[in-house]
């Protein structure tokens, strides 16, 4: 395959979407897909050792990346996906609106060309509006005329003023009863992806994050009110997700989940549409074929009896977290060729599908696969020979979070909240082993993003020495898991997400 035939190969993560909510909202990714790998696992549980994981197919106690030492810089760039296809004459770019897979943690590093965009920097050219805050030592209308100042003395001083304009619509909503104006960046993520793709004059590799699904949750303009049903004045910030994580059930919150629930579900519908649209850009605006691999991060527990009534996703390894969409989506039949042999994958019939064509409709893997392998896909797609995707199940499944990742509920005894935890899946089982010596056995063979507990099977004896190495000691850990020195921007984005 010369440089010109090469597809633009585009790894678009859905922050914090679940398998099971993806399954019954996603509908149009899920029409046009060609490959759905029905049993994709995450490696880890929230997002530091996910997208550590994601780049490098190992789990956190290999990494060196967790709660306990969030930036990226233990990963050699050569380690990745990403340098090969360097190599092979590829530009690589991220677009993230994820603060931690970002350049305030060294995830910019491994690509050619990073463009964070966050709710005070929705338009990449201007400046950073938080930043400007962050800094700032005037209020009231001193601090206004300061900002339109600093805006118009930047290089582009219209986007700067729209920057602020979006930032304080944003502020006001949330203290009046109406609508949030605008996404958490779905669209402004979609729009920077399509011009960095469709601009290049090679092949393009890119990483692109989604955070719209990811906490807080309130209405804003776009999601079908007719999924929601929630009105205008609820923010989920309102109540603590860890005050609920250490209620007994849901208890007082069940109204406040259950509206989180349906905000959370309305929020996967909308980036099913924004991510058809831009899969429809993309092929309008570039000669070029592109691929979209659509997965996430890791899931959410929204407060479900098999998630342990837990919210969020912190100190937690559930099938609602680990469970994740993969949908391989080209944008038309001709850019994704696939290898197959005896087995119709839609069908069950004697042949396979020689090309993911809308005749055959989409080919599931429904085999057990994990993150551990987006290397081998991508390079196996970017590669002169047809694509397989049978060829990346797999027996055998690992994830791990070493520390919580947020912080320790008030009151909340820390070793149990802040323990590390693994899970080995083999066949339709998911074994479960935490630091503090419990284990656990979970059929995942029914609906997904769901685990069912069997209380009268065991762990089989050495399966998570086989699996993993040490636990990552009290003495390896840096002390700066919820202390790590950033701007006051970052702490003030870190803090509205939940993780300080």
């Amino acid at each position: 395959m010369t440089e010109t035939q090469r597809p633009n190969i585009v790894v678009l993560c859905l922050d914090t979407v679940r398998k099971d909510v993806y399954d019954r909202y996603a509908t149009r990714l899920r029409e046009r897909a060609a490959v759905r790998f029905e049993g994709m696992r995450a490696l880890g549980g929230w997002s530091v050792p996910s997208h550590a994981g994601m780049l490098t197919g190992s789990v956190p106690s290999e990494t060196g990346v967790h709660a306990h030492q969030r930036r990226f810089d233990p990963i050699d760039r050569e380690d990745t996906w990403i340098a090969p296809l360097e190599r092979q004459g590829y530009e690589s770019v991220c677009v993230t609106s994820n603060i931690y897979a970002s350049p305030v943690f060294g995830f910019d590093r491994f690509f050619d060309r990073t463009i964070p965009i966050s709710p005070s920097r929705r338009l990449p050219e201007g400046m950073d509006v938080q930043e400007h805050i962050s800094d700032r030592s005037t209020d009231g209308v001193e601090a206004y005329a300061d900002f339109v100042r600093e805006a118009l003395a930047h290089d582009y001083p219209l986007r700067s003023l729209a920057n602020g304009v979006l930032l304080k619509l944003d502020d006001v909503s949330r203290k009046l009863p109406i609508e949030k104006p605008t996404d958490f960046g779905g669209r402004a993520i979609a729009r920077t992806l399509e011009r960095e793709v469709t601009e290049s004059d090679g092949p393009v590799v890119a990483f692109a994050n989604l955070m719209d699904a990811h906490g807080p949750h309130t209405a804003f303009r776009g999601l079908d009110d007719s999924i929601h049903g929630v009105s205008s004045d609820f923010h989920s910030s309102s109540f603590r997700d860890s005050d609920v994580n250490v209620a007994d059930g849901l208890g007082e919150y069940e109204s406040d989940v259950e509206r989180v629930r349906r905000l959370y579900a309305a929020t996967v519908d909308y980036l099913d549409r924004v991510v058809d649209d831009l899969l429809s850009a993309l092929a309008a605006g570039d000669d070029r074929e592109s691929i979209l691999l659509v997965t996430a991060d890791h899931g959410e527990n929204l407060g479900y009896e098999s998630e342990g009534y837990l919210m969020n996703h912190m100190s937690s390894l559930s099938e609602g977290l680990l469970h994740v969409p993969f949908d391989v989506v080209p944008t038309s039949d001709r850019a994704l060729e696939l290898a197959v042999d005896d087995i119709d994958a839609a069908t069950g019939a004697d042949e396979r599908s020689a090309t993911a064509d809308g005749a055959t409709g989409p080919v599931d893997v429904t085999g057990l696969s994990s993150h551990a392998d987006l290397g081998d896909l991508v390079r196996s797609i970017a590669s002169d020979d047809p694509f397989d995707p049978f060829a990346l199940e797999r027996e055998r499944a690992r994830a791990e979070i070493v520390g919580s990742g947020s912080g320790i509920p008030e009151g909340g005894d820390e070793s149990y909240w802040d323990r590390g935890q693994r899970v080995v899946y083999e066949g339709e089982r998911k074994y479960y082993r935490d630091q503090l010596g419990a284990e656990a056995v979970y059929d995942v063979s029914g609906p997904p993003s769901k685990g069912v507990e069997l209380p009268d099977e065991t762990v089989p004896d050495g399966l998570f020495e086989s699996a993993f190495g040490d636990w990552v000691a009290d003495d390896e850990r840096d002390g700066r898991g919820h202390a790590e020195e950033v701007d006051a921007a970052s702490r003030a984005r870190l803090e509205d997400l939940g993780y300080l």
